[in-house]
């Protein structure tokens, strides 16, 4: 039985991208669906059942309920849940946070089911916390640049069949990222306190100028033992993960915002306009001026 019905209420800067794929793609590989980024007011809401199609959505800010599989849960910053469509799902902006911002794509394929099950088994449920370090929101802004690049003009070009391949591997990139993430609110309980503590600092204070042996003289410890230890239980180097956490605020800046390139740069930290681009293009394979492109705001 197919059940729809919905309120988009959203900005006006939000996307919504639908993908065209190839016959030989749907048959072989993962692909891409559909993929956007909503910034979602009070009245948003889906209620779905009976679509061909797997679901992730990754909360950026705000909040929203999902009430799917006799579960109703929270789905905060940092959490994401994957769905199967074909089954009843209800979510909707969290009325005691009025606003949702999120990514999302909906996908298929003929090993998605597998990774879905795979998820569910280890994850326990749906709903999911991203694992520190994760490059998941990276990745599902990937997939919604290149659906924009495959809507403009030069994609007639293009190798569709090329383009579908590599759309395919970002997607499996992403399933991994799910599957690594679960379970990981247990495993965050085994990070020892110490470790917790500095990766706040860091968080409360990634736009300063930070240097390993000033986070180790904070900390009265080692700086090559800090070193370690972080790595060990976070994934990333303490100055790894300042960089993740500026770019990841680089990004929502270009996105939702009207500040200069340069602004933004000093905005996160960096007070040199050339490093700041070599860091944002290593780690979107794009200038900031390019990502900007592919999200107008308005």
């Amino acid at each position: 039985m197919q059940v729809f019905s919905y309120e988009l209420d959203y900005t006006p800067n939000s996307t919504w991208n639908f993908i065209s794929t190839t016959a030989m793609a749907k048959a072989n590989f993962l692909y891409l669906q559909e993929v956007g980024c909503f910034f979602a007011g009070k009245n948003y809401y889906t209620t779905r059942q009976g679509l061909d199609s797997f679901l992730i959505k990754l909360t950026l800010s705000g909040g929203g309920i999902l009430e799917y599989g006799g579960h109703k849960e929270h789905v905060g910053p940092g959490r994401f849940y994957w769905i199967d469509c074909l089954n009843w799902q209800h979510y909707y902006t969290d009325p005691d946070m009025g606003r949702w911002d999120v990514i999302w794509v909906h996908f298929n394929g003929p090993t998605a089911r597998a990774y879905y099950e795979a998820y569910r088994k280890l994850q326990g449920g749906s709903v999911g916390t991203l694992a520190p370090g994760s490059a998941m929101q990276m990745l599902m802004e990937t997939l919604s640049n290149r659906a924009l690049t495959s809507a403009s003009p030069f994609s007639a070009e293009q190798n569709l069949f090329e383009f579908d391949v590599q759309t395919s591997g970002l997607l499996t990139r992403l399933l991994i990222e799910c599957i690594s993430s679960a379970g990981t609110t247990s495993k965050l309980q085994h990070i020892p306190p110490m470790i917790c503590d500095i990766r706040s600092y860091l968080t409360a204070h990634y736009n300063e100028k930070i240097t390993l042996e000033h986070l180790a003289a904070q900390f009265s410890l080692d700086p090559y033992y800090l070193q370690k230890l972080f790595k060990r239980y976070i994934g990333q180097s303490p100055m790894e993960y300042v960089i993740y956490l500026r770019m990841a605020r680089a990004r929502s800046l270009l996105r939702t915002g009207s500040m200069s390139i340069s602004e933004i740069a000093y905005t996160v930290g960096i007070d040199n306009i050339s490093h700041f681009t070599r860091q944002f293009k290593k780690q979107e394979g794009m200038t900031p001026s390019q990502y900007r492109r592919f999200w107008p705001t308005g």
